[in-house]
């Protein structure tokens, strides 16, 4: 079972190419009793009619009674008469009612008048008179008929005439009957077939396939359009719990990030009253302690409102990223750390105070925990890429994938009294996101790590 399963399918088109085929050829096997009943009634169809315009001449001068009477007997047949109707063989085929109808039909168009014909036996045989019948369809033999029935004659007797005739065939060779029909029957059908599945499932895969890439874009752009409503009853069916889904997602979304925001908002209030409470306070070690708490409250409320307002693009326009870029790290340079920036990619539609958030905060990330910061601008097949390089401790490995997450710091290799949220990276990769892109970390060789902001390049505005 275990090979069977590798062997099935594993795409939609092939499991159905593969089905259709096989129950094609089933069936084609399955229906080859009823065709062999036909053939075998065509093949016998020569025979019989030369057997029927041999045998009317016999019919017209027999007389069981005048034993003497000499009749013009043909070669390869043998007559005998029965005082009763003779027994024939029991065969209940169907291709023998044909035969026997098919000799009835013959005899009295050469007779000129309806004959009872009795057909006793019906056979197809070699040369040695052995029965081939089903490889006289296929074989390479020519195969005689064999045929022997009996008729009532006027005196109440029955004449039993029994001959061969050679099998009704085509001269041409057995090999090409062969490979015509298997081309035919079989290659043809199996084609036809490939053609309606390739056919089949690009139609009904057209939804499905809109469905996954909506599905898959829906982590990086929430607010995509909804999915069209159309294909079969089931994809509709599935289109429009998607649509239900992603409203619903939305709604949570703002839901949340209006109740962050409110909340973020309404507790400046109160630490506004407190930081004039604390002026009326006499300057002692308490006082100054009361003074960071409220500082550092109001920065984590500050950079919450920063990641809030990160997903959310205000104003798309052209942008000169190689100037952005180096106006940017000329602002944020020092003796110390020139950031050198290198190559150009160009202009994109982007946010630009976005996108300057963005990469301000990955420098000023890079500056405040590494050394030898530097920048690199490079052009990507579909987009663009900035990444910034450092030499400093990284980050572990167990934590590069949750790193970018909302209040995680990389404590286990940062700098544990540098201060900071953990909404720096978080903050980034919510810009990146919104325009498309995503943000990709990973340590350098020789210690060191590498932030890199993907953006998709378009020539026009989204």
């Amino acid at each position: 079972m275990r090979w069977l399963r590798r062997l099935w399918p594993r795409t939609l088109f092939g499991q159905l190419l593969l089905i259709m085929v096989s129950g094609t050829l089933v069936i084609q096997l399955m229906s080859s009793s009823i065709w062999f009943d036909v053939r075998f009634a065509q093949v016998l169809e020569a025979p019989i009619r030369l057997m029927a315009a041999r045998s009317a001449p016999l019919l017209a001068q027999a007389d069981c009674h005048a034993g003497a009477r000499q009749l013009s007997i043909p070669a390869h047949y043998q007559l005998r008469c029965a005082e009763s109707e003779p027994q024939g063989e029991d065969d209940p085929r169907r291709g023998r009612r044909r035969v026997e109808l098919l000799l009835q039909q013959a005899l009295r168009y050469e007779t000129g008048k309806p004959q009872d014909v009795r057909l006793l036996k019906v056979q197809l045989t070699d040369e040695l008179g052995r029965p081939i019948v089903w490889r006289s369809l296929f074989g390479l033999r020519t195969a005689q008929a064999h045929i022997q029935f009996a008729v009532p004659l006027a005196d109440g007797h029955w004449l039993t005439i029994d001959g061969e005739e050679l099998q009704g065939w085509s001269g041409e060779s057995a090999w090409v009957l062969i490979s015509d029909y298997l081309l035919r029957v079989y290659a043809l059908r199996i084609v036809a077939v490939l053609l309606v599945c390739l056919f089949a499932v690009r139609l009904c895969l057209r939804p499905l396939r809109r469905l996954a890439d909506a599905a898959r874009g829906l982590g990086s752009n929430l607010e995509q359009p909804p999915l069209l409503l159309d294909g079969p009853e089931e994809v509709r069916q599935a289109a429009l719990a998607f649509n239900a889904m992603q409203q619903r997602l939305i709604a949570m979304v703002n839901d949340k990030a209006y109740f962050l925001a409110a909340v973020s908002h309404d507790l400046r209030t109160p630490l506004t009253r407190m930081r004039l409470r604390l002026e009326r306070l006499p300057d002692d070690e308490h006082r100054e302690r009361l003074r960071q708490n409220i500082t550092q409250m109001d920065g984590m409320i500050g950079q919450v409102l920063d990641y809030l307002r990160a997903g959310e693009q205000q104003n798309l326009q052209q942008v000169d990223l190689d100037r952005l870029v180096a106006r940017l790290c000329s602002d944020l340079a020092t003796a110390q750390e020139p950031l050198p920036v290198t190559g150009k990619v160009g202009s994109l539609w982007v946010d630009a105070l976005l996108l300057q958030r963005c990469l301000q905060n990955l420098l000023v990330n890079a500056l405040r925990y590494a050394r030898e910061v530097s920048v690199t601008l490079e052009t990507a097949v579909t987009g663009v890429c900035i990444h910034v390089d450092d030499r400093g401790p990284g980050i572990a490995p167990a934590l590069l994938a949750t790193i970018s997450d909302p209040f995680v710091r990389g404590e286990g290799s940062r700098n544990q009294a540098s201060g900071g949220y953990g909404l720096g990276l978080s903050i980034a990769r919510r810009i990146a996101s919104s325009h498309g892109g995503e943000l990709l970390l990973g340590n350098r060789e020789g210690g060191g790590l590498r932030v890199s902001v993907w953006l998709p390049r378009s020539s026009s505005p989204p």
